[in-house]
């Protein structure tokens, strides 16, 4: 609801459509994170459970929400992964895609859905894990290939081997204590980043 709130209120202006979006996303999340907050501050006996859902955690998590999560997670996938030709047009730009008979408003709506779904119900489950979304695909691109019908797919499953790895790391190294999955991801995924853009810039310059 707040990512279609965001396009709707991007939408309504057609010179800086990027900017309204930004400026938009901004304003929305500035209100929910109030709103968790103020859910934490009438809920002080379940604060520690609420700032390990911010900080990501799977500890919470039974089979039954598995299974629902896993069904929600995979309807957008599947929905992603039927954009991957599309997908593949679109890195043409836009009007080389539309040139090719691509309905950029209704691909984007479909994208932007798919990703929606699929992203909420993770987050729901796990809680806010950061830099998965960043390492996976990138690990997939390099092994696959840029063609999305076998990037989508590889993505998800770089995905789940980085946060089973992390998870692992979280529960183990100061056992029996076990460390927020959010933090190791950070961890590992800050090098990474910066490493990635020191790559970029290096061969941009080349």
């Amino acid at each position: 609801l707040i990512v279609a709130l965001v396009m709707a209120i991007g939408s309504l202006s057609r010179r800086s459509n990027s900017l309204s979006l930004l400026l938009a996303g901004v304003a929305l999340s500035s209100m929910i994170n109030s709103i968790v907050s103020l859910l934490m501050f009438w809920n002080e006996e379940k604060v520690i459970v609420i700032f390990a859902w911010l900080m990501g955690s799977l500890a919470s998590n039974d089979w039954r929400s598995i299974v629902s999560t896993s069904i929600i997670a995979l309807v957008g996938l599947v929905l992603l992964w039927s954009l991957s030709r599309p997908l593949d047009a679109y890195l043409l730009g836009d009007v080389a895609s539309q040139s090719l008979g691509l309905n950029l408003v209704w691909f984007r709506v479909l994208l932007v859905t798919g990703a929606s779904v699929s992203t909420g119900a993770a987050v729901s489950s796990a809680g806010i894990i950061g830099f998965v979304g960043l390492i996976a695909p990138h690990m997939a691109r390099w092994t696959v290939g840029p063609k999305h019908f076998w990037l989508i797919p590889m993505s998800a499953c770089y995905g789940a081997m980085i946060l089973l790895a992390a998870d692992a790391i979280a529960r183990t190294i100061v056992a029996p204590t076990e460390l927020p999955v959010g933090s190791i991801t950070a961890l590992l995924g800050c090098p990474f980043f910066l490493g990635l853009l020191l790559f970029r810039s290096r061969t941009s310059t080349l």
